[in-house]
């Protein structure tokens, strides 16, 4: 597209604006006074012209300067001189035509080289108040770019000679600055500082404190095919192929679909104007007022005018432009492929429920007219919580009865209690800045597990939460790689790369803590004065922890003068977590504390400390209550009354720490599981007893013999969560032991665990079975298959060989659902190229993304190494079939199978940089692909490559720098694990014994 004229509204003061380096032109001042006010003449003219063609346009508001009154009317300003056939290439501010300039005045923010861990903050001297901006992408013209302008009232709070605002990928095709009496400042440079992603607007006068100017910006760009910022994606529809254009800014990338000042704390209205074909339809934040159609030069297109926005932050803008149809129940809106709308019915139920929850959860109404909910066939993540227009990956949105398993219905609720929580935790309150990140992710991901289960309390939700989030997060936080919750952010990369566990899941984790201990009253009232008073705000932990503290006070649940940021800061500011070592001598219960490492080394010491809220439980189910109040130690007198068998800390593994006990009590707890009833205690506590003995075994804090005894209960276990630990803590024992000599005696041991549950659950689902013995059934066939059970082999490979041998395998699948990636994988792995082939296209007519998802996990399955080394080529080829959101998924499924684990760390080698061109520099799938090739890793050899491969890459790594140093970490804990560990281990295999 080219602009062969420089737009009316880019030319306020045509004599004094200047893009690119300096040239100076001599103008007398009797002449500029005549030029300027012909301009304003012309303007006066065009203005009346336009309204013309148009009956739509709102009458003039007193209160809005011109310039804005014209941006929001005239809809034909964009597109002036537009010619789609033209793929022009971009260029750079500094290529843009060169009028005249003065003197440079003194510059506020002058550019200077990025050092490593340089602030990038936006200066604070100019705030935005509210954008007016027009936007054109051109999709089925096959260019892929797009075409916008806007503008940006903004207030000045000091005064300032530029305007600097954010601006990455985008060709500045016109500036103007005016103030509220219509004048001219005039524009002197647009520059840019690349390694900040700043657009620097240079002026030849002052921006005065107190007043409010209006930017305007007119601008290009790409709609790229990397999933960030502004992008295309596309479908197949009866053999044809449709494009979209979608957005996804957060966290940094607003900035790449039109300049702004794009940190969460420059909150602004947003009015947005969209132009599209006829043929296609345009969603945003809020509902569409009005459709005008009339496009300049572009006959077949119209433009959808949206409401104004609440304000907000420029990661929650967002807009898409389809062909997709929608199903609609009261407020809410479901959109998808056609062909694939079906599927989003249990979405369209499920969300109204949950939003009401939290209505009262809160105790505010939602404060938005609309949610409209979308499956993007290509998403990065897995959903994005813009404000009104929430995002989905498809495999997390659409659900089809009697294909999608019920793993991937709770996992449909899940996701969408958790963007829905944000709406009120995020949205209506937002961090200041991404150090405060995991104050969205922690409080959504907690506050989904109480949404998912106000849906379906049977799925026991807030039992499931110790092995999908805690125990997860205890893992990555015991490395010393680790980083504090609240951490500091310095550059763009660095927030892409805090997007991970202990955000999330630690985040979660400490609240749900929290919450236990300050009590239900105390929390929620605590929420809703922090929500009602930093509403349309922003906020950083330390006001959440102030209101708490206000509330703690008035229902005395605190110890002492002690405060919820005393507390709290412990946790949120500290790498780590704590093992709380828990003895007992002479009937007084001596409680330690000291910080938790997967990789300690002998004599190491941590002196970190923390406010930890010990329950104790003892065997007549009496609960007791205690602070450790960031010491070392304390001693509780007479702790229990002398009959007392055993006791436990940690009650449903509330805290987050891990507690390791004397020999004695240890050895107590076995006995009740193995003797006297496991039953007595409760799952929760059954599944913490194993993940914690495991892991302080693989740290050494405890005997693997004591560690592997507590798992010989299991034989009589039938809960899901304790299970569920232990499958998860065997998986590790599985990885380091499979490629030895002595994998058999292992494998024999899990075998005799699993053999009569396997047997009373059979492949045979029951009407209305209970969803956790559904749960059981997929980890213990699973786990049956491959550790070879013969009868589970057979039984998967010959459901996988009806399937084939149906009339139309693509609509006549009787395999149960749940069962699917299991009965896939095993007939795959034990089957060659046909059966292969056979899944392979399954996966490419299939017409539901929870299916394509097992299956693109089952095809990592086979044995043959060409077909492995195939898949891995494909993953990153475009056009191959697999998705670009998807590449993670089929590294990390490969990295589960033995044959395959070399050969996909020495694939991400050799294709590193193919791998990052096609990914994107600053794809968080990056970090996936480093941790899932490398977790495995239990060797020096092996260390020392990833070393050299790091050393080699330094530079090249970006979001996965934290990732890989992680990894090399890890690494090194498995390869002392093997040095000290293995041998004991296999000792115990060869004398266990399981009743």
């Amino acid at each position: 597209m080219t602009h062969n004229n420089h737009e009316n509204l880019a030319m306020m003061d045509a004599v004094t604006t200047k893009y690119g380096k300096t040239t100076f032109v001599t103008v007398s001042k009797t002449l500029a006074i005549i030029l300027v006010f012909i301009f304003f003449i012309c303007l006066a003219a065009t203005g009346l012209l336009v309204y013309s063609f148009t009956s739509t346009c709102p009458k003039n508001d007193t209160h809005v300067p011109v310039l804005t009154q014209k941006l929001v009317c005239d809809y034909s300003a964009v597109t002036s001189d537009i010619k789609t056939s033209t793929n022009e290439t971009p260029r750079s501010p500094s290529t843009l035509p060169t009028t005249f300039t003065t003197a440079s005045p003194p510059t506020n923010f002058p550019e200077k080289k990025l050092v490593k861990n340089e602030n990038i903050r936006l200066p604070k001297a100019i705030l935005p108040d509210s954008y007016r901006i027009n936007l054109i992408p051109f999709i089925e013209e096959g260019n892929f770019t797009f075409h916008g302008e806007e503008t940006v009232t903004v207030n000045v709070t000091h005064a300032s000679w530029n305007v600097t605002l954010h601006s990455v990928g985008l060709t500045i095709l016109a500036v103007n600055v005016m103030n509220s009496k219509n004048e001219s400042i005039s524009v002197k440079d647009v520059r840019n500082i690349e390694k900040k992603q700043f657009m620097v607007i240079d002026l030849d006068g002052v921006l005065e404190a107190g007043q409010q100017y209006f930017v305007y910006i007119k601008f290009k760009g790409i709609l790229n095919n990397m999933l960030q910022g502004f992008y295309r994606s596309s479908y197949v529809e009866n053999n044809v192929t449709r494009w979209i254009a979608a957005t996804q800014f957060q966290p940094t990338d607003a900035r790449k679909a039109f300049p702004c000042f794009d940190e969460p704390g420059f909150k602004a209205k947003f009015q947005i104007n969209i132009a599209h074909s006829k043929n296609m339809t345009a969603i945003s934040n809020m509902p569409k007022i009005r459709t005008i159609p009339y496009v300049k030069n572009l006959p077949n297109y119209i433009w959808d005018q949206f409401e104004e926005s609440l304000p907000m932050s420029t990661y929650l803008v967002a807009f898409l432009i389809s062909d997709f149809q929608n199903i609609t129940k009261g407020t809410f809106s479901v959109w998808a492929r056609s062909s694939a709308l079906s599927q989003a019915k249990f979405a369209l139920e499920t969300a109204p429920l949950i939003l009401r929850y939290y209505e009262k959860f809160f105790g505010i109404p939602y404060p938005l007219p609309k949610i409209d909910m979308v499956a993007i066939p290509d998403f990065s993540a897995g959903a994005m919580e813009n404000w009104g227009l929430i995002t989905y990956r498809e495999p997390v949105l659409l659900y089809e009865e009697g294909v999608s398993s019920i793993t991937n219905k709770q996992r449909i609720a899940h996701v969408i209690a958790h963007e829905l929580a944000h709406q009120w935790f995020g949205n209506l309150v937002t961090p200041l800045w991404w150090e405060d990140l995991w104050l969205n992710e922690g409080f959504a991901t907690y506050v989904e597990f109480l949404g998912a289960d106000s849906v379906n309390a049977k799925w026991k939700d807030l039992e499931l939460f110790l092995v999908t989030e805690l125990q997860e997060a205890l893992k990555l936080d015991a490395l010393k790689s680790s980083h504090p919750i609240s951490v500091r952010v310095n550059n763009p990369e660095e927030v892409n790369d805090i997007f991970d566990r202990i955000s999330y899941s630690k985040g979660a984790s400490i609240i749900r803590m929290m919450k236990d201990f300050l009590g239900d009253r105390v929390f929620h009232s605590g929420l809703n004065r922090y929500l009602k008073r930093r509403m349309f705000k922003n906020a950083a932990q330390d006001d959440l922890w102030q209101i708490l503290t206000e509330k703690s006070i008035d229902f005395k649940v605190l110890p002492g003068n002690s405060t919820v940021k005393e507390i709290m800061d412990t946790w949120t500011l500290q790498i780590g977590f704590p093992v709380v070592n828990a003895t007992l001598k002479n009937g007084n219960l001596i409680i330690t504390q000291e910080r938790f490492l997967v990789n300690r080394q002998k004599g190491e010491k941590d002196e970190t400390l923390w406010w930890i809220p010990i329950t104790i439980l003892d065997n007549m189910d009496k609960k007791q209550e205690i602070w450790l109040k960031n010491k070392r130690q304390i001693t509780i007198p007479n702790a229990f009354p002398k009959d007392n068998s055993w006791f436990l800390l940690n009650v449903h593994q509330n805290g987050y720490y891990r507690v390791n006990y004397d020999e004695t009590n240890w050895k107590a707890l076995i006995h009740q599981l193995l003797e006297n009833g496991h039953h007595l205690i409760h799952p929760t506590n059954r599944a913490q007893m194993i993940d914690d003995a495991m892991n302080l075994a693989f740290s050494g804090y405890l005997g693997y013999d004591i560690a592997l005894n507590v798992t010989l209960y299991l034989v009589n276990e039938r809960e899901y969560v304790p299970w569920k630990a232990a499958l998860s803590n065997f998986h590790f024992l599985y990885n380091m032991i499979v490629k030895t000599g002595h994998f058999d005696k292992f494998r024999m041991y899990l075998i005799t665990l699993i053999r009569d549950f396997y047997l009373e659950l059979t492949f045979n689902a029951s009407p209305n079975e209970d969803s956790t013995k559904i749960l059981n059934r997929m980890e213990i066939i699973e786990y049956a298959c491959k550790l070879g059970i013969k009868d589970c082999i057979l039984q998967a490979v010959q459901f996988f060989q009806n399937w084939r041998n149906s009339a139309d395998p693509d609509k006549e699948n009787l395999i149960n659902p749940d069962l699917r990636q299991t009965i896939y994988c095993t007939a795959i792995g034990e089957g060659g190229p046909e059966e292969w082939d056979f899944a392979w296209n399954r996966y490419l007519r299939t017409n539901v993304a929870g299916d394509k998802e097992i299956l693109l996990n089952s095809l990592a399955c086979s044995k043959d190494i060409w077909i492995l080394s195939r898949y891995l080529e494909w993953s990153i080829t475009e056009n191959s079939g697999i998705r670009k959101h998807d590449v993670a998924r089929v590294f990390a499924s490969l990295t589960e199978n033995p044959v395959a684990q070399d050969l996909v760390y020495r694939f991400l080698k050799i294709n590193w940089k193919k791998i990052r061109d096609y990914l994107g520099s600053t794809s968080m799938s990056l970090s996936s692909l480093v941790r899932t090739s490398t977790e495995k890793f239990n060797s020096q050899e092996e260390i020392d490559d990833l070393k050299l491969f790091f050393e080699r890459n330094r530079n090249e790594f970006g979001v996965a720098t934290r990732t890989i140093q992680q990894s090399i970490e890890q690494a090194e804990a498995n390869t002392r694990w093997m040095e000290q560990n293995f041998d004991v281990v296999k000792k115990w295999l060869h004398t266990a014994r399981v009743e």
